[in-house]
């Protein structure tokens, strides 16, 4: 008790004037100087891990690790217990950032540079918003403050505290818990890469990737906006695939996409005593259909039956179904005058 009076007395002459100011009008407070913090630890919060309880006057440590290449900041969220509420511009809560010493359970004495202060809203939850850099597209509102100067990677790991910032408040103020976690925020941007699960290893074989239209290199990251994106695949050899993603804020995604490399089938009608040939080659079975395997590209067909033979040229795509049959016409086309109809005379 007697250090809390100690503290609470060197906390309140030493930002005296600040104090005052955030008491008028509640406002951020950055200062460019080193400030001595006591208090025990209690607890390293992950980004995106559980929240992390303490008391006032407990000592918070956020870092951040290795930063990935769409984050552009963190966010923290305090959650407030409603007894606090009745102490109004009784407690403030302060980050400190470029911290000596490294932080330790067995340490309880710290400085640091101030990077935000300001009083506990008085509601249940408080939202803050750092940015790792000056060009960033992090935003605030009511209920979220967001730091007026970037704190980056080397500034890290920062210290949170909550310390009373008047006398006489109650020991069981002291007892409440409050909790914090820290989220990521991310750019409106993440990054695919898109390749060939099977690749046929023919060196004749054309493979073209696109996204939305846009030509991307097999097997190559991407930096595309957050979204709905329409990725396609197409090969000399094999049918075109098509594929509907969705790209969350921050996300790294990697698409293998097979290719049906099936060899085309022609299945071919054969009427009785007809001789047929597949690109000059003849068609030897003794059933009426055939089935065939090919290649992709175009072809041409050969129907012979008696003195009657008809040729047609005709294109497979890659995996594709094609079905050709023999149809043996009779046209009638009347040239006289008067009448009355292409297939005959009069109208019946």
């Amino acid at each position: 008790e007697q250090w809390r009076t100690m503290k609470q007395n060197q906390f309140t002459g030493r930002y005296a004037g600040v104090i005052s100011a955030i008491l008028l009008a509640s406002l951020i407070t950055v200062s460019a100087r080193g400030e001595n913090i006591r208090g025990e630890i209690a607890g390293t919060p992950q980004i995106g891990g559980p929240e992390i309880v303490f008391n006032p006057e407990d000592i918070v440590i956020v870092d951040t690790g290795t930063i990935p290449a769409f984050q552009e900041g963190i966010e923290l969220r305090l959650e407030i217990p409603e007894a606090l509420n009745r102490y109004q511009n009784s407690f403030a809560l302060l980050i400190f950032r470029d911290i000596t010493p490294s932080p330790s359970p067995d340490n309880l004495s710290y400085s640091g540079t101030r990077a935000y202060m300001r009083l506990l809203p008085s509601r249940t939850s408080a939202f803050i918003r750092i940015p790792f850099t000056e060009n960033h597209g992090i935003s605030g509102d009511a209920l979220t403050d967001v730091l007026p100067v970037p704190v980056s990677q080397e500034q890290f790991p920062l210290l949170v505290t909550v310390l009373p910032v008047m006398k006489g408040i109650p020991d069981s103020a002291f007892q409440q818990k409050l909790s914090i976690t820290v989220v990521p925020l991310w750019k409106d941007e993440g990054s695919l890469t898109v390749s060939v699960a099977n690749p046929s290893g023919n060196p004749e074989e054309i493979v073209n990737i696109t996204v939305d239209g846009a030509e991307v290199t097999p097997g190559e990251e991407t930096i595309f906006s957050a979204g709905i994106h329409r990725v396609r695949i197409s090969s000399s050899h094999a049918p075109t695939v098509e594929k509907t993603i969705a790209i969350e804020p921050g996300e790294v995604l990697t698409l293998n996409l097979p290719l049906d490399y099936r060899p085309p089938e022609i299945t071919v009608s054969i009427p009785e005593g007809a001789f047929i040939l597949l690109d000059g080659e003849a068609v030897e079975t003794k059933e009426s259909l055939a089935v065939l395997e090919t290649v992709p590209g175009d072809h041409i067909i050969t129907y012979s039956l008696g003195n009657l033979e008809v040729n047609r040229h005709f294109t497979v795509r890659p995996g594709g179904k094609v079905r050709i049959n023999l149809i043996i016409d009779i046209e009638i086309v009347d040239v006289g005058e008067g009448s009355g109809s292409e297939y005959g005379v009069g109208d019946g």
